[in-house]
């Protein structure tokens, strides 16, 4: 390991001429997956940790000319170098070069008919580039690729919300407000499902369609977006009623309205405005899902069962971990962890409770002399044969 570093930063710093444009000379005895790789790793290392950019672009060039090599340009670790590769270029303020690469990278899909998930993010990337490089007109005519490939592949809502975002204001830049907001729609419709409607996300994103409403001149629906806006952002705004929450399917719909209601009530007073309710959608969500499984055995009943407001607070820790982890069974580390918070939940708002919890009091004095971690494994030992936060 040592002697591959010492040769590949050797010739990194030494020789920056023998490098074409966008590819490396390899010397033929490092002209293998296993230097590859290493040279692959060390340039994440770099994108991750937002160290030296230039070393990072030299590291992908190489890696990708190895991978192209032995895989052709269809192998993934090609195309997945030259993406990064282009990233690199885009962090190093050399938006020209980013985009060239894309666009070389785009072509080399385009040519064998290789319609995927990571097109289309590749087509999304160089969009967003030819928009941060002042070029509208290329922005959109990627963004309109992009989303004709999005309709013939299936992809995470993620990369579909974050997709449409940028074609909607491809769209507003070039003055289509119309088509602007027939997207920005569908894609708040998705930001709504991952992060709830009272997320600064979804926030954000509404004050995005109201310019677009005023853009397309649509004043009574820019007013009533702006209305819906100004509720939101009010303490508690996003807090929904429970009733929508009757089937499997309305649970997935609403997942993330689930999550920011756990969060809310959680992380304010039981005084604070709309967080019973909160508490209330959360624990509905609980009962109606097929996403989370809790268990509350006699470890967690002998200190919650006199305090149904941390009953709802545990729910919601659990709700939150789940989602965090995408575990529909929470290992008793999780379980460990959201008791933990639950216990921080009941010191923030003792002073307001009627009727406080003498079990619940005493974890507060572990929890204040920094022992409570130590405890919560005592009094919840591990179960046989499950896994843990750290795998």
């Amino acid at each position: 390991m040592k002697y591959f570093v010492l040769i590949l930063m050797f010739i990194i710093f030494s020789s920056g001429s023998v490098f074409a444009q966008y590819e490396a000379n390899v010397p033929e005895e490092m002209m293998n997956r296993e230097y590859a790789l290493k040279a692959d790793s060390l340039g994440r290392k770099i994108l991750t940790e937002k160290g030296s950019y230039s070393t990072g672009i030299e590291l992908f060039m190489r890696s990708a000319t190895i991978y192209k090599h032995l895989g052709g340009e269809t192998d993934p670790d090609y195309t997945n170098a030259m993406a990064l590769l282009a990233k690199c270029y885009m962090r190093n303020d050399q938006l020209q070069d980013a985009i060239n690469v894309l666009c070389q990278l785009s072509d080399v899909y385009k040519k064998n008919g290789l319609v995927s998930e990571q097109y289309a993010i590749i087509l999304d990337n160089l969009s967003l580039y030819y928009s941060m490089a002042g070029n509208p007109s290329k922005a959109l005519e990627k963004s309109k690729e992009v989303l004709q490939i999005s309709d013939q592949i299936e992809l995470s809502k993620h990369d579909l919300m974050l997709i449409l975002v940028h074609a909607a204001e491809n769209y507003a830049v070039m003055n289509e407000y119309k088509k602007a907001v027939q997207i920005q729609l569908r894609a708040l419709d998705l930001t709504h499902q991952l992060y709830g409607r009272g997320s600064e996300k979804y926030i954000d994103e509404l004050k995005y369609l109201q310019q677009y409403y005023e853009g397309a001149d649509e004043k009574m629906k820019a007013k009533r977006t702006a209305e819906t806006i100004e509720k939101l952002e009010k303490p508690g705004g996003g807090v929904r009623s429970a009733d929508e929450l009757k089937t499997v399917e309305d649970c997935i719909y609403h997942r993330g309205d689930a999550y920011w209601c756990a969060d809310y009530y959680i992380n304010h007073k039981l005084s604070a405005d709309n967080a019973l309710d909160a508490g209330k959608y959360a624990m509905a969500w609980c009962i109606s899902t097929d996403e989370l499984t809790l268990e509350i055995d006699e470890c967690h009943a002998k200190y919650l069962e006199d305090a149904p407001t941390e009953i709802t607070a545990y729910m919601c820790a659990c709700l939150i971990i789940g989602q965090t982890y995408q575990v529909k069974k929470l290992t008793r580390e999780m379980e460990r962890l959201a008791m933990q918070w639950t216990v921080e939940h009941y010191r923030y708002n003792r002073d307001i409770l009627v009727n406080k919890s003498s079990k619940l009091d005493e974890l507060v004095e572990y929890l204040e002399n920094n022992t409570l971690e130590e405890k919560m494994k005592e009094i919840f030992p591990d179960k046989e044969d499950e896994g843990s936060l750290s795998e």
